[in-house]
Parts: structure tokens; sequence; C-alpha cells
């Protein structure tokens, strides 16, 4: 089974899905990809391959299902702070902090998810891994833009090297936590680096 590629008509991950990419992130984070396998991840999660079968067809539909269930938990978090009439610097915000969170919840994503190399074994998906970080850094400088316009954000720097200050921040603390171990609270300093990038950001 693959997960739609279409983020209007993502199918939500059954509890067992989850487990499965669960599984595989754990793998991939302490053994590396090359010992990404069915028959790894069956024994596990103490199941049978043709349990890990019946929803999925191969381990590149779980990375697949990996990369969309992440891209969709990224879009959505930014539709909810739009909808909720947030400012632009707010919506980048709550982009931001979410993602701590959600590394936090999930901790093998920072040496996948923040690794893209581990996608280069495979063209499509590192071509998916690469579309995915356009689509956000896309949305992310429309922010900044309309921020700009609106007087809230600096305009004395361009919108392209804002949104690298914001995703390079990221993606290195992230990095970081994954290196030292976890040994930090991410969510925390996350906070503390993102209002100091804030006043930075702010006209």
């Amino acid at each position: 089974m693959l997960m739609n590629t279409n983020m209007e008509e993502f199918m939500q991950l059954t509890v067992r899905q989850q487990e499965i990419i669960d599984a595989a992130l754990a793998l991939i984070a302490e053994q590396g990809i090359q010992n990404l396998t069915i028959k790894n991840i069956a024994a596990a999660l103490k199941i049978t391959e043709p349990a890990i079968y019946r929803h999925f067809d191969s381990k590149f539909a779980i990375l697949d299902a990996l990369l969309d269930s992440f891209d969709h938990g990224s879009v959505s978090v930014l539709a909810d702070s739009a909808a909720n009439q947030r400012s632009p610097l707010e919506r980048i915000e709550a982009f931001v902090l979410d993602r701590y969170r959600r590394v936090k919840e999930r901790p093998y994503l920072s040496k996948v998810m923040f690794s893209g190399e581990l996608f280069l074994f495979d063209e499509r998906l590192s071509g998916k891994m690469l579309a995915m970080m356009h689509r956000h850094k896309t949305r992310i400088s429309a922010l900044i833009e309309d921020g700009q316009a609106r007087g809230e954000i600096r305009n004395d720097v361009s919108p392209r090297s804002l949104c690298r200050m914001v995703f390079g921040s990221l993606r290195l603390l992230i990095y970081q936590w994954g290196m030292s171990g976890y040994r930090f609270d991410l969510p925390a300093e996350g906070l503390e680096l993102w209002q100091d990038l804030r006043k930075m950001l702010r006209k």
C-alpha cells in the first residue's frame, strides 16, 4: 500500500502503519539505511513479514509514507494558523515550534528527516525530499514577504536570506540535539532560539 502523494488527498496513517514507520526510523537511525529491510522491521515489531506487506508493499513505500506524513503535518500547522488569522510572524513561529515538538515526540526524526543524504540512495525519494523542502521554504518565504509588506518584518534583508536564517537555525539545533543523544530539552531551547531570531526578524 502506498501513501497518496497529493497532500490534498493525504490518507491518515493507521496505528499499525505508524508503528511500522517508527520502527523503520529507529532502524535507520541506529543501524543505517542499509539495514532497513522488511525482515528487520518485522523482527523489531515482533510480527511477521506478511503483516508488514498488508500495509506497505516495500520499504520504499514506508519511506514514502514517512515523507508524506511529515509534509502533511508541516502544511497542516500553517493552514491551522492561517485559519486562526494569525500574523505572518506568528504563523512562522507556529511552524518552527511545531517542528521542535514533532521531533521531540519522535527523536529518530532528527537523524533521518534532518539528514537528507539518507535519501540519496533512491532518486525518486531524494526528489520527493527536495520538493518537500522547496514547498516548505516557498511557504515561509511568502509569509516573510507578507510580513514585510505589512511592516511586521524587516525589509532591509531579502526574504530568501531571512528564510535561510529560519530554516538554518532550525535544522542546526535539531541536528545538534540528535548528535548529543537527546541530552537537552529541544522544545525549550528551540523556543529560546526562536525568541532571539524573532527579534532579528522584527522591523
